[in-house]
């Protein structure tokens, strides 16, 4: 085709091939984030979006977005990628329009996967394959035709969004805080910690690569305004690195990893709007003030108004979002773009205003539709796992794998199928019945139940102990040491260890352990084989107490721990001979207790 400019084609065809690496990459992003029983879920969700919007895109979003010519939304002249051909279109006159539809469809793809992120370690996988396919289509193909359409009422008050600042990460980030309070807070939230942050470190390594990609391809040719944009979005994302990075410092005394690569990618956020309309200069103020603002959000906004957004998408796609749209009515400049009139430092206040214009109503927008959309699947389907799904992870529960190896979840019963094939997770005995079957025997320590019935274990009541060998009446009992050994849930050290702070508690010994007992590991897939799993991932908690009576070290571990099903935990209870403090050489008693000087 005599209007093909290969050199353009070629630059475009490897954007696309960068900015589709970024949802992969997001997926490595998010999965550190979470709890290790989660991550396969978690990813999950990203490649999900890849399959499910490219089925969507190709049998009709695309023409949505950019097939005819209206103020709301396109028609149906692309449908079936009908009219799509080699040749290209007034969008992007020097490449094919088939590289343009894959171009677009790349933007298209990661954006309810940029959602996903605050429904993290919750959400049915049913219910969020419907919300992206119904997210997709009356979420983001309306939104982008308002803004990049031909005819589009945003896109005719010329507002600018060079590479989708509203249309993907306002409207995912908005959706995403939406979405995190209608399904509601996880269990424990606010002791969950990310499992593997250098998983997340290379994800955002990856979406700062594809982002190259993402920005300077959408000058949909290789000129000024592609390297230009190129250039702001590498500053922007080291601004916001570090301003974020310097906040954590200031604040929190540590400059800690985790915060490092989410100022990067709030940089990135907050230069997509304008990359190829701000000078560099600008770019680097965008990115300093874009990483202090998601900083804010992220630590401040969300404490204060308390919601669950798992992996901070608002915090960094909503807030970066709009700072980037007030940013690109300020600092834009026909010095960098001839095609634009310029913003408010050019002299242009119309620019800031129409941005304000279509931030405002992207918000709005997205806020009630993605209401509207989580409202109408939960009439059809359940939006949250159960109590349980979430206590065990959701990628044992819902998908049948664990991440890292023969590691399984615990179930007092087999799983077993229903007719239609589906899984049905095997049920949970009560603690009490499980405590009738049992009978202790041989030398090792062992508790002794006063009044054993459900309704007592129900109330959590003090249990008294008795170490094997000795008794209470011992005469040096003034003087016992003895260490007290927990093993439970990971998902319960918070509130044991709180528990053991309130009865004077000072010191412990945690570790990672796995194995299996009366719980032994029910079976995972791979590749839809049955395969067998024993061991079981749970916590060791070890206390040596001489002064704080021992049944109520009990009593608060089995107050803290106590559902009444299978998988509460055990305590072992040892006599302890003696203790030495290495750096004075007390013994005894006195080795426990904290040096006065």
């Amino acid at each position: 085709m005599e209007n093909i400019n290969y050199a353009d084609t070629t630059f475009v065809f490897l954007a696309t091939i960068l900015v589709l690496l970024m949802t992969p990459a997001l997926s490595l992003f998010y999965g550190g984030m979470v709890r290790k029983k989660n991550i396969l879920s978690t990813t999950m969700h990203s490649y999900a979006a890849i399959a499910v919007v490219s089925i969507q895109w190709i049998l009709f979003g695309y023409s949505f977005v950019f097939g005819g010519y209206g103020p709301l939304i396109g028609d149906g002249s692309f449908a079936l990628l009908n009219n799509v051909s080699f040749a290209p279109i007034d969008y992007a006159p020097t490449i094919p329009h088939q590289l343009f539809l894959m171009f677009q469809l790349a933007f298209a793809v990661i954006t309810p996967a940029l959602v996903s992120g605050s429904i993290a370690e919750r959400m049915k996988f049913p219910a969020f394959l419907a919300f992206i396919l119904l997210w997709t289509t009356f979420v983001y193909d309306p939104i982008a035709h308002w803004i990049w359409g031909n005819g589009g009422w945003i896109r005719e008050l010329d507002a600018l969004d060079f590479a989708g600042g509203s249309v993907i990460h306002i409207s995912s980030g908005v959706s995403a805080l939406v979405a995190a309070i209608y399904i509601g807070k996880r269990s424990n939230h606010d002791s969950i910690k990310p499992h593997n942050i250098p998983m997340t470190m290379i994800g955002a390594g990856l979406l700062l690569f594809g982002w190259y990609g993402f920005n300077a391809g959408s000058a949909l040719a290789i000129n000024d305004i592609a390297l230009n944009a190129f250039i702001a979005t590498n500053t922007s994302a080291a601004a916001a690195g570090l301003s974020w990075m310097f906040c954590e410092w200031l604040i929190h005394k540590k400059p800690t990893a985790l915060g490092f690569v989410s100022g990067i990618v709030a940089g990135l956020v907050s230069i997509t709007p304008g990359a190829g309309f701000v000078s560099p200069f600008a770019s680097l103020m965008i990115g300093l003030i874009g990483g202090i603002v998601c900083f804010y959000g992220v630590t401040v906004l969300k404490k204060k108004f308390a919601y669950d957004d798992a992996l901070d998408a608002f915090g960094c796609h909503g807030i970066g979002g709009i700072w980037g749209g007030i940013a690109t009515g300020i600092f834009a400049t026909s010095s960098i773009n001839p095609a634009i009139e310029g913003g408010l430092l050019d002299g242009n206040i119309r620019l800031l205003v129409a941005e304000v214009i279509s931030i405002l109503a992207v918000v709005t927008y997205a806020g009630i539709v993605s209401y509207l959309l989580l409202q109408l699947i939960s009439q059809f389907m359940q939006l949250r796992v159960s109590a349980q799904e979430e206590e065990i992870g959701l990628d044992y529960a819902i998908h049948g794998e664990t991440a890292y190896g023969s590691i399984a979840v615990a179930l007092s019963e087999p799983n077993h199928s229903n007719s239609d094939g589906s899984v049905v997770l095997g049920e949970l005995r009560t603690a009490f019945q499980k405590f009738q079957e049992r009978s202790f025997t041989g030398n090792g320590p062992e508790l002794a139940f006063a009044n054993s019935n459900p309704e007592d274990l129900n109330q959590s009541v003090v249990v008294e102990y008795q170490a094997s060998g000795t008794t209470t009446a011992s005469s040096g009992a003034n003087n016992k040491i003895t260490k007290i050994e927990i093993i439970t849930n990971e998902s319960k050290f918070e509130g044991l260890k709180k528990a053991l702070n309130n009865i004077g508690i000072t010191g412990m010994t945690v570790f990672d352990v796995f194995g299996y007992g009366m719980q032994k590991g029910h079976s995972t897939y791979y590749r839809g084989v049955e395969t067998e799993a024993d061991l079981l991932p749970k916590i060791r908690v070890e206390v040596v107490v001489s002064t704080v009576p021992v049944h109520e070290v009990v009593a608060a571990a089995r107050k803290a721990l106590y559902t009444g099903n299978i998988g509460d935990g055990k305590i072992f209870i040892y006599n302890v001979e003696n203790v030495i403090r290495v750096s004075t050489g007390d013994e005894g008693k006195k080795a426990l207790e904290y040096p006065t000087e």
